[in-house]
């Protein structure tokens, strides 16, 4: 019983760290994006919807694998071009997966899993509606983020964001991010090639 009572305590434990963590990377994102003042925008949001980590992986596995290819081969793009060494090679990318895989619910921002934050929380239908009946500016923008993935060594982190406003999106980009002492700081960033030449 004892044994059972300290395993639990562990899980506990690791499951409090690993939210404090995530909380930590989107923080410093949202920080480092500048996502509260947005140029053209008059009011910005965080989505509670998070977005979807389903095929985060599988796109640095393909920008992985086509990293020395021609930029007309290369199915994702990324940014600085003049990366040699990726922090996550295509091993952990496929042990990542495995330890993912489950990792499939549903997600949501909230002042309970991310404490205070710069930008209001709200729901992406919510967003639309007020933005429809004139109760928030046309311009407003919502920031729609995924829970972040950690490296093996918890030194790495890669999200999905894209943005939302009322009449259409941004395309949705990967970011891997470093912890770099007590900052979390974007060092790479995937998007879909859309020069790709497959023939």
């Amino acid at each position: 019983m004892k044994q059972l009572i300290i395993a639990i305590a562990g899980m506990l434990a690791a499951s409090c760290s690993t939210t404090k963590t995530e909380q930590q990377i989107v923080k410093d994102f949202a920080k480092e994006k500048n996502l509260k003042n947005i140029p053209y925008a008059n009011a910005s949001y965080l989505i509670k919807e998070a977005g979807s980590d389903e095929n985060v992986l599988n796109i640095c596995e393909q920008a992985y694998s086509d990293k020395n290819l021609p930029l007309n081969k290369k199915r994702i793009d990324f940014s600085p071009a003049s990366t040699k060494n990726w922090p996550i090679d295509a091993q952990e990318i496929s042990t990542l997966k495995s330890v993912y895989k489950k990792d499939n619910q549903p997600y949501y921002w909230s002042t309970k899993n991310l404490g205070s934050f710069d930008i209001p929380i709200i729901e992406k239908e919510e967003l639309l509606a007020k933005i429809h009946d004139g109760t928030v500016s046309i311009s407003a923008t919502g920031h729609i983020i995924s829970k972040p993935i950690l490296s093996l060594n918890k030194q790495y982190a890669i999200l999905k964001y894209s943005s939302l406003f009322y009449t259409g999106g941004e395309t949705e980009c990967i970011y891997i991010m470093e912890k770099k002492q007590v900052k979390w700081t974007i060092i790479l960033t995937l998007v879909k090639n859309y020069d790709y030449d497959p023939s």
